[in-house]
């Protein structure tokens, strides 16, 4: 009986060690950079897009809670219309359900929205701004006051660059084996 009882032990110590070793091989989440909303969408593809030469303004990126945001103006003043990005990531202290929840929160009041297909892992449009989740983000962006189908076609360009820089910075594989799904 004691033969057994150490087997039993030795093969539960072994299993134990194993699963222990089996989750450090999951991605650190330090390893995914935390991204910046001036390099999510770049002042230089936001002139591209809407014609007009843009500058950040004078606040700079801003962080409020868990969302940091940019706001690009024309240059000079007044010759169009301000371009603002936000996003909300997974973070140590915000878990992709959150950023989700919140996500889908602000989508639920909208009854004017409309999704969208191929941006991210999930888009909508609910004039002024457009709204995506993709790998753990939720970033909105807007372009002016406009609700029209230029306007309409403006925020989507936008947010496919959006979409793909998150893309790019996060990896799938990363994003679907990141056991806390969390970032410092």
């Amino acid at each position: 009986m004691k033969k057994i009882c150490s087997i039993f032990a030795a093969f539960a110590l072994t299993a134990l060690i194993s699963s222990c070793a089996g989750s450090s091989s999951a991605p650190h989440v330090s390893e995914v950079e935390k991204i910046s909303p001036d390099t999510l969408v770049t002042v230089e593809a936001v002139s591209t897009l809407t014609g007009v030469d843009m500058k950040i303004d004078s606040n700079g990126v801003t962080t409020d809670g868990d969302v940091t945001s940019v706001t690009y103006v024309a240059d000079p003043a007044y010759s169009g219309d301000p371009v603002t990005i936000s996003i909300e990531q997974f973070s140590e202290s915000l878990t992709t359900k959150q950023t989700w929840d919140d996500y889908e929160n602000s989508r639920i009041y909208r009854g004017d929205m409309e999704f969208v297909e191929g941006i991210g892992e999930d888009c909508y449009v609910a004039f002024p701004y457009i709204n995506i989740y993709d790998r753990g983000c939720y970033v909105r962006i807007s372009a002016g006051s406009g609700d029209n189908d230029e306007q309409r076609q403006l925020l989507e360009d936008l947010a496919s660059i959006a979409a793909g820089e998150v893309e790019r910075v996060i990896p799938i594989e990363t994003y679907n084996e990141a056991t806390e799904n969390v970032i410092k």
